[in-house]
């Protein structure tokens, strides 16, 4: 009998190389899922949204006035003990915020407590010789107008809807 000489089997690399491919192609489509969701989520924030974004308040909005509408004010009186140095030593300030929109004066009677805790603070805080100087009057008027805004900000008001304010009482004694 002879021999027959076994010979291994070769196994062709078809197999591995249609597997090979097919990770490839899987990979190559995810990654460009993948580009196209980035892609498409900058392209949508970036243009749409962000503009929506941008664009709403987060204060109370309220209509324009009319051309020609007349300012309305909110009036505010105090009465207190201040550092006098000697001298004065009560402190009389009356005053009013202006504001061109009526609905955010309405408003500000919702703040009332927090403006009269705020500004008192401030004016017990004040010195006879702040107040004696030249610009002294209007440095407290700035003070002021500034601790307005800052409380319609904090409790949803537009700040810049406060334009101003105007002491219309100013006594030491």
């Amino acid at each position: 009998m002879a021999e027959e000489e076994v010979q291994p089997e070769k196994k062709s690399g078809k197999g591995l190389i249609i597997a090979l491919v097919v990770v490839v192609l899987l990979l190559i489509i995810g990654m460009g899922v993948m580009a196209m969701m980035l892609l498409n989520s900058g392209a949508s924030g970036a243009s749409g949204d962000e503009v929506v974004a941008e664009s709403v308040s987060p204060y109370k909005e309220y209509p324009a006035p009319p051309a020609g509408t007349p300012p309305s004010y909110y009036e505010m009186k105090f009465v207190v003990n201040f550092k006098g140095e000697g001298r004065a030593r009560f402190l009389a300030v009356d005053l009013k915020f202006m504001s061109r929109y009526p609905e955010l004066i309405e408003d500000m009677e919702h703040i009332r407590p927090i403006l009269q805790n705020d500004l008192q603070m401030l004016l017990r805080n004040q010195t006879h010789t702040e107040l004696s100087q030249d610009d002294g009057q209007e440095v407290l008027r700035q003070r002021i107008l500034e601790i307005g805004r800052a409380a319609a900000q904090d409790n949803g008001l537009n700040p810049e809807y406060v334009q101003n304010v105007f002491l219309t009482r100013f006594v030491m004694q």
